[in-house]
């Protein structure tokens, strides 16, 4: 779920990392290399409870049954297998789709991309990022153009587009990046992300970018320092207001300038931010990959789903099996191993896994602080369908009307979207927001009465567009989510704050360390909240983990060997 874009969002990626910084673990690359499988074992008459159908689960699932474990996987929604990979479709049979949650996907979630190839799923066409087509930007009640053929973003972003330009393109990231492509310079890239990160050496309230805000880092990086990244003057009021609202005039930073540092330089390193690909025939392609793909037992895994079960109770019992209880008075149930892939605020709220009434702790004492103390983001979207792609041009000529607008007001990024030749209808994502934007509005309900209040905060910057959209508008066709208010969700996705770090690490580790026979999987413990990879990477541990303790006899340099202590975080 990219929750910002820059000018690099749609450039062709150059540089593609094999693994994210902080894990240093080709996951893709042992399935390559293992035909899929995690080990050579049978897993025939073991049995693994996993609680949550998204990607994590069903990835843990699909590896654990290609085992022939038998799978049970309890999801609490009645129908819906996919978790934040949510694509809904409004008109039954027709291609033009609503991606509710994750929407763009860049070369460098290489785990996404094995599996995507395994099942078929391309990407195709041109996501509207900014600047790559017609863009208007408002800022403070002035509307700007952004034309595709403009080699920079308008005149204003000069400044900070330089600076933020010169900062992600510096030697020291560029260099970071490069040594994620090759297993035999992983050990430069820890040393390099390790100075970045936390320096105990250096006492003081600086000590590395887990330890600071985003905020900071700009002061650090844009006032204390500006010189080094091309500056003739530091960043003042206008700067950091301008960066806050619209970014590089690609999508405001503001909602994320306290969370910490090293967050949003990951997404550079990591090349998150690099190539966003759009998929026009929707993401949940993927979990259809995972739901109807035929496993070696003949079986589908979509058999295995138990919808309408949500799940109260995970617990360790004697003798190494694992029960599980699900809400509302169901019967336990007993496994020789679970896999709880939901988010954090879940584990915590709906399955009391950090304060179980029975009094027997289910995971350590860190692992329930970081359970409870890791900060999710909150996001909100709003889509329309349209009669027609009105924003398109007559073929040849120059486009009048935006594609994408970015604005410092409540709407934020609007984006238009073209679903191909099969539909005459257009899709429009109205905003899509994050953080406070996204709280602003959380008590207005009525998606109409939201579209309306959206659409009137755009009527004065770009009349003719809003006028243009307001005709085409199909009214019934009105669907928005805010995931901080979906049940057994809480939140959008995973961004830690300044000092959090060391709990990412614990959560993201906790599969190395269980001795109970329960995992923890999903997007909300791996390294890069907002992202599908994340979501699979953990997936694929917690399924090695299970399948290690049962007997499955997991190939060399299999998830279990990657290291938990490659980095310190903070004191």
């Amino acid at each position: 779920m990219p929750f910002f874009t820059t000018p690099r969002s749609a450039q062709p990626a150059t540089t593609i990392p094999i693994t994210y910084v902080d894990i240093l673990y080709d996951h893709a690359g042992y399935l390559r290399a293992n035909n899929g499988l995690l080990g050579d074992g049978n897993l025939a008459g073991k049995s693994v409870a996993i609680v949550g159908a998204g990607p994590a689960g069903l990835a843990a699932g699909y590896l654990l049954s290609s085992m022939n474990a038998s799978v049970t996987i309890f999801e609490q929604d009645q129908a819906r297998a996919g978790g934040r990979i949510y694509t809904w479709q409004p008109v039954p049979g027709n291609p033009a789709l609503f991606e509710m949650g994750a929407m763009r996907v860049p070369p460098s979630e290489q785990v996404f991309q094995y599996f995507a190839k395994l099942f078929r799923v391309r990407p195709g066409g041109q996501f509207p990022d900014p600047g790559k087509v017609f863009t208007q930007i408002v800022f403070e009640n002035q509307t700007y153009d952004w034309h595709p053929t403009d080699l920079k973003p308008p005149a204003i972003f000069a400044t900070v587009s330089k600076a933020w330009d010169n900062f992600a393109g510096s030697s020291t990231l560029q260099s970071l990046t490069q040594n994620l492509t090759d297993p035999s310079t992983f050990g430069a890239a820890q040393q390099t992300w390790q100075q970045l990160i936390y320096g105990p050496a250096s006492p003081g309230p600086e000590q590395g970018y887990s330890t600071i805000s985003f905020y900071q880092g700009l002061v650090q990086a844009f006032v204390e320092n500006y010189q080094a990244y091309g500056l003739q003057q530091p960043w003042g009021e206008e700067e950091f207001a301008l960066f806050g609202a619209l970014g590089l005039g690609s999508g405001g930073f503001g909602p994320l300038y306290q969370v910490n540092f090293a967050e949003i330089v990951r997404l550079v390193v990591n090349g998150l931010e690099t190539d966003q690909q759009f998929y026009p025939g929707g993401l949940s392609d993927l979990i259809d990959g995972f739901l109807y793909s035929q496993l070696p037992n003949g079986n589908m895994l979509t058999s295995a789903i138990q919808f309408q079960t949500p799940i109260q109770s995970v617990q360790a019992l004697q003798g190494g099996q694992v029960q599980v209880t699900p809400a509302g008075g169901g019967a336990a149930m007993t496994f020789d191993a679970a896999i709880v892939a939901t988010t954090t605020r879940s584990m915590q709220v709906d399955m009391g896994l950090t304060d179980p009434p029975s009094g027997a702790l289910v995971l350590s004492p860190d692992q329930n602080t970081a359970i409870r103390e890791m900060h999710l983001m909150n996001s909100s979207k709003l889509f329309v369908l349209t009669r027609s792609k009105f924003w398109l041009p007559p073929a040849g000529q120059p486009a009048t009307l935006p594609a994408n607008i970015q604005t410092d007001g409540l709407v934020r990024g609007l984006y238009c979207l073209d679903y191909g030749q099969n539909t005459e209808y257009g899709v429009v994502l109205i905003s899509y927001t994050w953080g406070d934007d996204s709280t602003k509005y959380i008590a207005i309900k009525d998606p109409a009465q939201r579209l309306s209040i959206l659409l009137g905060s755009l009527q004065a910057a770009v009349p003719d567009f809003v006028n243009a959209l307001t005709a085409q508008i199909l009214p019934e066709y009105t669907f928005m989510i805010d995931w901080q208010d979906q049940p057994s969700y809480y939140g959008a996705f995973k961004l830690n704050y300044p000092g959090q770090d060391p709990l990412n690490q614990i959560l993201y580790n906790q599969f190395l360390q269980s001795t109970n026979g329960i995992y923890l999987a999903g997007d909300s413990v791996g390294w890069c909240g907002g992202w599908i990879e994340g979501a699979l990477q953990t997936g694929v541990n917690a399924a090695a983990a299970a399948a290690n303790q049962l007997g499955g006899n997991l190939f060399p340099n299999n998830p279990m060997t990657q290291n938990p202590s490659l980095y310190q975080y903070g004191p």
